[in-house]
């Protein structure tokens, strides 16, 4: 395979399967058959659920990993922007840790000394130079990580949901960065879970699922297609399963899957619309009652736990559905993905049922609101009410009320 000369990279037929079990071994293939080209300049989103093999793209592009099959080539230095902050050592000042970092791309003390100063004024962590990076705050050292790898002179960035992590205001920063980024001709893998983000920064878009291309294109097309997918993906296979986590001795879980105000089946829902979630499940024997929980997950932490006020009874054996709102203007506009539990009790008996990462969907806000309002795994619309201050003596009446605002 050669190289077009206007492209900075090339994959074609990327594999990479890991073999799992120590008795009965069996393959899974986190990628598979995946082809593409990226030209010098552009940004590439990359989308996709969760485990849908976004991470071990980059990383066998970043040679962290090697491929089982495929050929990828490329153009110039590779910086990969992966588990941010991992290469740094504990002990060495911030200063040590960038000069240390920089060598392992290649670049020479005498090119990063003319970029000290911006690297630790990006980050806001100048007056902390000569202090250990173990002393520093988890923001200080995000920050400081992000800005070491972004000054790298990088040809091809790898970008790995480098929103996730920081404030809302370092978020804009390393979009801005990215952005400039692209602009000065350097080629960029952006992934990222912030469609929104993904729609401003990118010029094409490479949706993957299950470890193969779904589609890739225009921004726009591509996002509203993904937007609009059921990722139910664990409906299919805990159907086909007879054995796992979701089975107990006293019934099982079919199916969960996620509806709109219309009834049908969706995969992402606007942040001021309610949402419902239908568990579908089956009990073998009756005379149980049935405790249900949600955990609603994003962002790397758990956002919220749902569980039923009353313990449901299950008279008979059979197929039922319990379904739960999760009410409108709640949910932020993020990636979300929710782990099921049902519970047959019998006295002392206890028999779990669940189903983890049963359901991920997106939420994203709603045309009258702009991206960069807040952030965050929730944003409730909660009552507030402007008054005009006076003394303490004073009854000062309300002079606006400001209703509900997310």
């Amino acid at each position: 395979m050669s190289i077009s000369p206007t492209d900075a990279l090339s994959v074609r037929g990327l594999g990479k399967r890991y073999r799992l079990g120590t008795r009965a071994k069996r393959d899974l293939w986190a990628l598979h058959n995946v082809s593409f080209d990226v030209p010098r300049g552009q940004i590439l989103g990359v989308i996709g659920p969760n485990g849908a093999g976004k991470t071990t793209l980059l990383k066998v592009l970043s040679r962290v990993t090697p491929p089982t099959e495929g050929v990828v080539e490329g153009r110039g230095r590779v910086i990969p922007l992966l588990a941010i902050g991992a290469g740094f050592q504990q002990d060495m000042t911030g200063r040590d840790n960038v000069f240390m970092n920089a060598a392992m791309y290649g670049i020479g003390a005498a090119d990063v000394e003319q970029q000290l100063a911006e690297i630790f004024e990006f980050a806001g962590v100048t007056e902390f130079a000569d202090v250990p990076v173990k002393k520093y705050s988890s923001g200080m050292y995000i920050r400081l990580a992000f800005s070491v790898a972004i000054h790298m002179q990088p040809d091809i960035l790898l970008a790995d949901e480098v929103l996730a992590v920081g404030d809302q205001e370092f978020q804009e920063k390393c979009l801005t960065r990215v952005e400039e980024a692209g602009r000065r001709g350097v080629t960029v893998l952006f992934v990222s879970h912030d469609m929104a983000a993904i729609t401003r920064l990118c010029h094409r878009v490479l949706w993957i699922n299950g470890g193969e291309i779904v589609e890739i294109g225009d921004p726009e097309t591509v996002v509203s297609r993904y937007q609009n997918a059921a990722f139910s993906v664990n409906a299919a296979q805990l159907s086909g399963r007879r054995s796992g986590a979701h089975v107990s001795p006293v019934g099982e879980i079919v199916q969960v899957t996620l509806h709109g105000a219309d009834g049908g089946q969706v995969g992402a829902v606007k942040a001021n619309e309610p949402v419902r979630l239908r568990i579908l499940h089956r009990f073998s024997k009756g005379g149980y009652l049935a405790r249900y929980t949600l955990h609603v997950k994003a962002r790397g932490a758990v956002a919220f736990r749902s569980r039923i006020p009353e313990d449901a009874a299950i008279a008979e054996p059979g197929l039922y559905t319990a379904e739960v709102v999760i009410p409108a203007d709640l949910l932020s506009d993020t990636m979300y993905t929710v782990d099921v539990d049902v519970i047959g009790i019998n006295g002392r008996e206890w028999h779990p049922m669940v189903a983890t990462n049963a359901v991920t969907f997106q939420v994203f806000a709603p045309e009258s609101q702009q991206r960069d309002a807040l952030g965050g795994v929730l944003a409730p619309r909660l009552p507030w009410q402007v008054s005009r201050a006076g003394s303490p003596s004073e009854a000062a009446p309300p002079v606006a009320d400001a209703g509900t605002g997310r």
